[in-house]
């Protein structure tokens, strides 16, 4: 389970790493939208909205990305699987469709507004890959294949919108009542929901949570109330201010030390994508792609995420030290709410931040090498593989890794990460790891009918090859 969690891990960091490009085109759009000019306010309008639209996207391109990373076999096809599952599910359980119906339990509370969620993204994959995989196991042609697909992923998918259409709403308004109650606790309520907030994120749930205090369901409307002046002064946004630390200053303190934490002949490769998800979470307060690195590869450090945000969150509001947002709580927003007559000693918030930023690094880089925890950068150490492979070298070690693994009729799946290379087999006891130690693989570790050969950084470049060698093999018996 553990692995396949990992898997799914990793088949998320293609769609996350697009989260960067639209805090850019948010960030730079809400600064130059107050310049009293009819052209850059126009442009200022196209960046933000470019923006939002790449976030409102992002379930469906973690449909798109799971379905991929998770195929056995043509991961086009397998990611077309997940896209069209996903559109299946939010288009049969989109709430206009629910509200025609007219029934009470799917009503109440609207549970279906946002049913588009990372979850459902994530869900559809899934499905779609799973799917893929099994038919994969048939042999079919082609065209069979595609058609056979479609059909079954249809069937798939309306049986999933059966089964959610009667849970989805009683765990939406299961966390609507918890909500009301978890309120009336003052700054203990507030640290207790952004626990639950950040907890409910990879299922999808938080949306129903954060309704309850960020918007007028039960009259909090904590949001709307800071930026309209009306509440009580030290109290209304009290369930945002606690974010900016964890947002601002924590996470990116996390993602270095992940970097830090990295080995040696890794760091290169995840430099890039931890700077810029820190800087989408400092800048905009996006947090996913920071997030969805380490949520499943490492859910042990996604709770100490989710208990230093309940405490930051708690901290500040007991302190009252107060500001708001109105997208999320990235540098942007701070700014923006320090003239706001509801924000109070704001800078505090600053202060609380670099603390929370050393207890973030601290903690992270402790767990991470106390549990020897996989994130970004930590597959296995290398250091006898270079960074290039010569064509004849690609194909000696493909070869040898044919006989190895038992042939090519013994292989159900191939893989990689950034330093293994994971093949799935129909018989792992056929596996010979002696009849590739001579092309340069360091060890390997088996997991079930999982075998996982370390290469180092040439592991992309070899899996790349092996799946040509299998497509061709495939094109010839089709013919």
């Amino acid at each position: 389970m553990m692995n396949y969690l990992q898997r799914i891990g990793k088949s998320l960091l293609l769609p996350i790493a697009i989260f960067p490009i639209a805090a850019i085109l948010i960030g730079v759009g809400t600064i130059i939208q107050s310049v009293d000019h009819q052209l850059v306010q126009f442009l200022a309008e196209i960046l933000r909205i470019s923006g939002e639209a790449i976030v409102s996207y992002i379930p469906m391109a973690f449909a798109v990305g799971v379905a991929y990373g998770l195929s056995d076999g043509n991961k086009g096809v397998s990611a077309f699987g997940g896209l069209f599952v996903f559109l299946i599910i939010i288009h049969v359980l989109a709430q206009e469709r629910i509200d025609l119906h007219n029934l009470p339990v799917l009503n109440e509370n609207a549970p279906f507004e946002h049913i588009d969620n990372q979850f459902i993204g994530i869900l559809s994959g899934v499905l779609g890959a799973v799917s893929h995989n099994r038919l994969r196991r048939l042999h079919l042609s082609s065209s069979n294949e595609m058609v056979l697909l479609l059909v079954l992923l249809v069937f798939v998918s309306l049986c999933m919108c059966g089964i959610l259409v009667f849970v989805w709403p009683f765990v939406y308004n299961l966390l609507i009542r918890f909500g009301n109650f978890i309120s009336a606790l003052g700054p203990v309520g507030a640290g207790i929901y952004a626990f639950f907030n950040r907890l409910l994120i990879p299922i999808g749930m938080h949306h129903p949570l954060n309704s309850v205090f960020w918007f007028d369901v039960v009259g909090i409307n904590d949001i709307g109330n800071f930026w309209s002046s009306q509440g009580v002064y030290g109290q209304t946004g009290m369930y945002q201010a606690g974010f900016f630390p964890m947002m601002m200053f924590g996470l990116p303190a996390a993602g270095l030390a992940m970097l830090h934490t990295a080995y040696p002949q890794n760091k290169k490769k995840v430099r890039a994508f931890l700077i810029s998800a820190a800087f989408a979470s400092f800048f905009t307060g996006l947090t996913e792609p920071l997030e969805f690195s380490f949520m499943f590869i490492a859910p042990q450090l996604y709770l100490l995420h989710a208990i230093i945000t309940g405490i930051s969150v708690f901290v500040a509001a007991q302190f009252q030290w107060i500001a708001g947002f109105s997208f999320s709580g990235g540098f942007i927003d701070y700014i923006l709410s320090l003239k706001m007559p509801y924000a109070k000693t704001p800078l505090m918030l600053v202060v609380m931040g670099l603390v929370l930023a050393a207890v973030y690094y601290v903690s992270f880089v402790y767990v991470i090498k106390r549990k020897n925890l996989h994130t970004l950068g930590r597959e296995v150490e290398t250091h006898a593989v270079t960074n290039t492979l010569e064509i004849n070298e690609l194909e000696n070690i493909c070869t040898a890794l044919m006989y190895a693994t038992g042939g090519l009729h013994n292989i159900t799946s191939i893989d990689c990460c950034i330093t293994r290379v994971r093949f799935h087999l129909k018989n792992p006891n056929l596996f010979n790891f002696d009849l590739v130690k001579e092309t340069g693989a360091i060890e390997f570790m088996q997991f079930g009918d999982e075998i996982q050969i370390v290469y180092g950084p040439n592991a992309g470049a070899i899996v790349e090859r092996f799946e040509q060698i299998l497509g061709m093999n495939k094109d010839d018996k089709d013919q």
